[in-house]
């Protein structure tokens, strides 16, 4: 390949890259500013992240003048360099901040659902996928298919359904009115993977460990697990991303703000009072997208060793 032909594939990758960063961009900068920039230039630097900067030259260039700073009552005074740092850093970190106070409960609660639901779900899938795997009964197949079948239903179809059988159960403005509901809704993904893994595994590995005496119980846990890993990464973070991101569920039973988590969280948020700040706004739809980025960088190599190791494979 050519270099002006390497280079011209490079220039194209970066630029959809900043095409797709550019949004994540938008936020971050409006975090930092406050209502009174915002509207008055859209896609302008925030002026705290100016006057910090010009601390800072000061600070490097040993310049010990004092700085002209105006308050937000239009009153200017004369600062030090810490002063001014102090002054700017808190304009600066002030959306974040309030999004904070607001945003805890609901980043907390979405940690516990998700947390819970993943494991539960990984927990049923893979031990349901090892029986239809590696057993043989009368039906199996047909309950595989049975399983796979359910998939044509969508979501919204047994909404109204669910929703009553909770209300029914006492669950309502509880964590269990979320993680239970997604547990059973995402076993059917987690079968279908855990069991096409499972297949391919030789049955010599097993042979083995049964004529040393291993029982169902040994075998899944000291054969299937350790050779599963990434298979599991798979199927837990795509039901961390299922769950962060719905907002319908938790929105609907749950009438309270106490177990709201991010997305719905966001919402209420949105017709609250705190919605006059653009800052804090924005800075809640940051804050909410961190988990998801950490996961995004710190999971990404399971994830396709995952579904390149047998994930996939029939």
């Amino acid at each position: 390949m050519s270099r002006a032909r390497l280079f011209a594939i490079h220039a194209v990758l970066v630029c959809t890259a900043a095409l797709t960063l550019l949004p994540f961009a938008f936020v971050v900068n409006n975090a930092l500013r406050d209502n009174f920039e915002y509207n008055r230039s859209f896609f302008g630097p925030p002026q705290a992240f100016v006057g910090l900067a010009q601390a800072g030259w000061r600070q490097a260039t040993g310049d010990d003048r004092p700085l002209s700073v105006q308050l937000e009552s239009g009153e200017v005074r004369s600062m030090t360099r810490g002063e001014v740092a102090t002054h700017y850093w808190d304009k600066l970190t002030l959306g974040i901040r309030r999004a904070w106070t607001v945003l805890r409960p609901y980043l907390f609660n979405s940690f516990v659902v998700s947390g819970l639901t993943a494991l539960g779900v990984a927990a049923l899938g893979s031990g349901t996928a090892y029986l239809l795997a590696r057993y043989r009964f009368l039906g199996r197949d047909f309950i595989f298919g049975f399983i796979l079948a359910t998939m044509v239903f969508p979501g919204v179809l047994t909404l109204v359904p669910s929703f009553l059988l909770v209300k029914q159960l006492g669950l309502l403005n509880t964590y269990w009115a979320m993680v239970l509901p997604y547990v059973a809704g995402g076993q059917v993904f987690a079968i279908f993977v855990f069991r096409s893994f499972f297949t391919g595994l030789p049955e010599e590995l097993f042979e083995s460990a049964r004529l040393d005496g291993a029982g169902h119980w040994g075998l899944y846990w000291n054969i299937v697990l350790p050779l599963s890993r990434p298979v599991f990464s798979v199927v837990l973070i795509m039901n961390i991303l299922g769950t962060w991101n719905n907002f319908l569920w938790p929105f609907i039973v749950n009438t309270n703000d106490q177990h709201q988590v991010v997305a719905s969280g966001l919402y209420t948020m949105a017709r609250s009072g705190v919605a006059s700040s653009s800052s804090t706004m924005y800075a809640a739809y940051l804050l909410s997208s961190i988990p998801l980025l950490l996961l995004f960088i710190y999971a990404t190599k399971p994830f396709i060793r995952g579904m390149t190791s047998g994930a996939v494979k029939l």
